[in-house]
């Protein structure tokens, strides 16, 4: 796999990487925060390839990992495909920041269908056998390679002030399972939605060390939504018929159960790519992204996702704001966009709020947007009965409505009628999964500390955000302009995510979980590369003089 994605200076991943932990290496980089000595990231011994340069050997070392876990996933028998899950433990102990940085590849094939039977009628989703394997290999290699690991004292250093809320997070997920009436629902989810994307954001802090590992990272995640993408081409072209057909329309859906998590996905990746388009890279980066992100635009216009169409414009002009280098061309285009939006609001408003509210409408001439309004009042109403510990994880159905998933005689805070006796639609989805709200689905599920342990994550992520795009700004470095690129892609990217958000489930599942803790273990690893303080003003080192 080869990664174009290039800023002043070739992305070729060779063994000349900057380490995250390492002090700087030329004259015009910053020295590190810490006075310690480098930590080399685990390389192996490279007696296997010792003959093929570092590039190739980085590329056959990546394409034999994907290629293994492919296979054991294609093939069905346990004694054809074990050979080749050894294969990739094999790779993954000779280069497992490679393995880890890889995986966002396996995410999208989470859905019962798509899990792969281990032993006897144990599933578990390919996501959850990489991570596995790493996790294996990760311990292994701290009992056999005990001076490659980093110490307590700099991973919590690395993690900084979000340490807190995340373990509070952590814990109030796990006590969320003890008051859920569907237990092991709860443990399921707590498995796949919490547990496994913590177990990876700490293995990415831990072996994700240079700049290359981070490029390599954001490239599977980008590799992954390209996939995805050409999924959608190829059903559009040659399985129309197979599109959901949904209030009249065809949408497409690819490999999900719903066109809707085509947006959610795309939803944090590609904002990165629209920041590389529009970055201070090569051209042959810049239009290899706007390709990319051609393929993904037409993908994400055929799943009629109104949501993501709005989170990816909100996206759009997030990275175009923070592109435009000119205070005096900020604000005037600034304000010509203000006065724009504003007119067509103006002329067309009658017309816009006419397709908001009637668009997908039932036989109740109910819209979706209508429906969400129903979902998040019977949401506040469960919030209003439980604020504090919530139901537990994926017990929602459980409580709103009567259904085969979760049968009971609990009460139900299905809103068939809206207080005009006007019927709400919902009575033909009675196993809608959460209230589509990002907020409340996390409220709902783990009660008030675990939404307050969220936002500050949130909040933490938009401080530190601000932080590294000043220092990269104010402090000048060689390799700032491939950093802030990156910077800017993953903070528009969970801006998108957040604003699907607020009318779809854009967390609280296996694939836009592990989605959204790489974004936040992106960012802390953004922090440590491009030398920016957790607290204190930032300024430029004082020159020596000549």
């Amino acid at each position: 796999m080869t990664y174009n994605f290039q800023g002043n200076v070739s992305f070729m991943m060779n063994n000349r990487n900057i380490s995250v932990s390492s002090p700087a290496q030329s004259t015009d980089e910053r020295p590190a925060l810490s006075s310690r000595p480098p930590v080399p990231s685990p390389q192996g011994n490279g007696q296997l390839l010792a003959r093929l340069s570092p590039f190739w050997r980085d590329r056959l070392t990546e394409g034999g990992l994907v290629l293994s876990m492919v296979l054991y996933y294609l093939i069905h028998s346990p004694l054809f495909s074990l050979p080749f899950l050894l294969i990739f433990a094999l790779l993954s102990w000779y280069r497992l920041s490679f393995a880890i940085a890889l995986l966002p590849l396996t995410l999208p094939y989470y859905l019962e269908a798509y899990q792969k039977t281990i032993i006897g009628s144990a599933m578990f989703s390919l996501t959850e056998i990489t991570l596995s394997i790493c996790v294996v290999v990760c311990l292994a290699q701290f009992v056999f390679k005990r001076g490659e690991q980093l110490s307590w004292r700099e991973l919590q250093d690395r993690v900084g002030p979000f340490l807190l809320p995340m373990v509070v997070f952590l814990l109030v997920a796990a006590l969320s399972i003890t008051i859920a009436y569907r237990g092991d629902l709860a443990l399921r989810d707590f498995r796949k939605e919490v547990f496994a994307p913590f177990l990876y954001f700490v293995l990415v802090l831990l072996y994700i060390r240079s700049r290359q590992d981070v490029i390599r990272l954001l490239a599977a995640l980008i590799a992954t939504a390209t996939i995805v993408a050409c999924m959608g081409v190829i059903q559009i072209l040659f399985f129309p018929n197979s599109m959901a057909l949904e209030e009249g329309v065809r949408r497409v859906y690819a490999v999900y159960g719903s066109p809707n998590s085509i947006g959610l996905l795309f939803d944090y990746i590609l904002p990165i790519v629209l920041a590389c388009v529009l970055g201070r890279v090569r051209w042959s980066s810049r239009l290899l992204a706007f390709c990319l992100a051609g393929l993904m635009f037409i993908v994400l216009y055929l799943t009629h996702s109104l949501g993501s169409w709005m989170g990816i414009a909100v996206a759009a002009l997030f990275v175009v704001v923070f592109s435009i280098r000119n205070r005096k061309v900020l604000l005037i285009g600034s304000l010509i966009a203000l006065v724009l939006a504003i007119a067509v609001v103006a002329v067309y408003h009658t017309q816009l709020l006419n397709y908001l509210v009637g668009r997908h409408a039932d036989e109740f001439g109910t819209g979706t947007a209508a429906k969400r309004v129903y979902l998040w009042q019977a949401a506040l109403a469960m919030i209003h009965d439980s604020p504090w510990l919530g139901y537990g994880l994926d017990n929602w159905l459980c409580h709103y409505s009567q259904n085969t998933i979760c049968p009971n005689t609990l009460h139900h805070y299905w809103l068939l009628q809206d207080a005009t006796g006007h019927p709400t639609g919902l009575v033909n989805e009675p196993n809608l999964s959460h209230p589509h709200n990002i907020f409340l689905h996390i409220w709902v599920s783990m009660g008030v500390f675990g939404l307050l342990a969220f936002d500050v994550v949130l909040i933490l992520f938009y401080w530190l955000f601000a932080r590294i795009m000043i220092s990269l700004h104010v402090v000048p470095g060689k390799y700032n302009e491939q950093l802030r690129w990156m910077t800017l892609g993953v903070g528009a990217a969970m801006l998108a995510a957040l604003v699907q958000g607020q009318v779809d489930s854009a967390f609280l599942e296996q694939d836009l979980s592990f989605c959204f803790w790489t974004l936040v273990a992106t960012l802390l690893l953004l922090r440590v590369l491009s030398h920016t303080p957790w607290q204190g003003a930032i300024r430029p080192e004082p020159q020596e003089a000549v």
